[in-house]
């Protein structure tokens, strides 16, 4: 007794979904090299405007200029916004 014209079971898709899960597997793949490839662009042709720990160093030693008094508070100001 033939089942159909010669695809088997499930009209192609073999006993258990071989040719479906081949196709999923492809999927997996193209998703993950997708990922990888959005990862090692991230930022990429972007500036980083500025960086905290560094901005911290530069304001402390803004801090100490102004206690040894090599420069004014309105300079010390000027400072802070522009590493704020």
């Amino acid at each position: 007794m033939m089942m159909g014209h010669g695809l088997g079971y499930y009209g192609g898709f073999g006993m258990g979904g071989g040719f479906m899960m081949m196709i999923i597997g492809f999927l997996a793949i193209g998703f993950l090299f997708y990922l990888a490839l959005k990862k090692q662009n991230n930022g990429a042709g972007q500036y980083q405007v500025s960086r905290p720990a560094a901005n911290t160093e530069a304001l402390e030693i803004a801090k100490g200029r102004l206690a040894r008094g090599e420069i004014s508070v309105e300079e010390f100001e000027q400072i802070k916004t522009q590493l704020l």
